[in-house]
């Protein structure tokens, strides 16, 4: 018999009805290999839309469990996934965000993978970017795919696209789970400490996650509590035995450059460095679709 698996959200107060309803959609009727459980946190009050939305969808599921835990107030992502993880039935958990939209094989793939390799801890994949359009892809943000390289990459960025990756649910609940110490890191955070628990990772080199961009993402990546967040992570790092002190003081020089620099240089180094590997790929894409109409 296969394994079962569960996907994991949390939506909360801002988010677009539409946009939640696209990615339910996208994680349920849409999938070629349809999860066993989704596990939805609603962290803290949300809208009559947004409840219609949720309300309304069970009857598309058919026989998926659909689990939906509510939170009297609002206590960030961190917390909402380790509520929710509670109550994930399966060893198998997929993480998924309430306003990006899964590809129908992202889960056969995955589970795929995960079969035939039951030492692999953590599994992730590439995402594309969009704006309006979900066909019309801005960039891809490829990672790793090697433990040796995910390991690397671990030391200097996040190697895993949060959105996108399926663990083991022991593993997580192992080392405590999402920490909510270390603000909008708390993945990058989970990822240092199952690498410290010796778990083990893969990146499938596979498009899984179309995710949206724009409505003020690179203002989100301007807050400068993102510079406090980040310097936690560098001491935890340094602690860990993971860097050098050298190392810790580059990171940190890294993120304030990229804080503080002005919008418009933002976006060039967004797209030339930190997307740049997919970049290739993108426009081929996109110009086999314009000739294709």
């Amino acid at each position: 018999m296969d394994e079962k698996f569960s996907v994991l959200m949390s939506v909360y107060q801002n988010e677009n009805t539409n946009f939640l309803r696209r990615a339910l959609q996208s994680i349920g009727p849409d999938q070629v290999r349809k999860p066993d459980q989704i596990v939805l946190v609603v962290d803290g009050p949300i809208g009559e839309e947004l409840e219609k939305v949720i309300e309304e969808f069970p009857l598309s599921v058919g026989a998926i469990a659909f689990d939906v835990i509510r939170k009297e107030k609002n206590e960030g992502l961190a917390a909402a996934l380790n509520t929710g993880l509670t109550v994930c039935k399966h060893e198998l958990v997929a993480r998924m965000d309430s306003d990006d939209i899964s590809l129908p094989n992202r889960f056969e793939l995955q589970m795929g993978y995960m079969s035939l390799h039951p030492e692999t801890d953590v599994l992730g994949g590439t995402i594309t970017e969009f704006q309006q359009d979900e066909d019309t892809i801005l960039d891809r943000r490829t990672v790793p795919e090697e433990h040796e390289q995910i390991v690397a990459m671990l030391k200097t960025r996040n190697p895993f696209n949060h959105m996108s990756v399926m663990f083991r649910k022991s593993a997580v609940e192992a080392v405590n789970g999402y920490s909510c110490d270390f603000g909008k890191l708390e993945d990058y955070k989970l990822w240092v400490d199952l690498m410290l628990a010796n778990c083990k990772f893969h990146n499938l080199q596979e498009d899984l996650v179309h995710v949206r961009v724009g409505n003020g993402f690179l203002e989100r990546r301007s807050n400068r509590r993102e510079i406090f967040d980040w310097d936690m992570l560098q001491r935890y790092l340094l602690a860990a035995g993971m860097i050098t002190k050298a190392k810790a003081r580059k990171n940190k020089l890294y993120i304030r450059c990229f804080i503080y620099m002005p919008k418009w240089m933002k976006k060039i180094v967004y797209k030339t460095v930190l997307r740049s590997r997919g970049e290739k790929k993108v426009e081929a894409e996109n110009e086999r679709k314009s000739q294709g109409n």
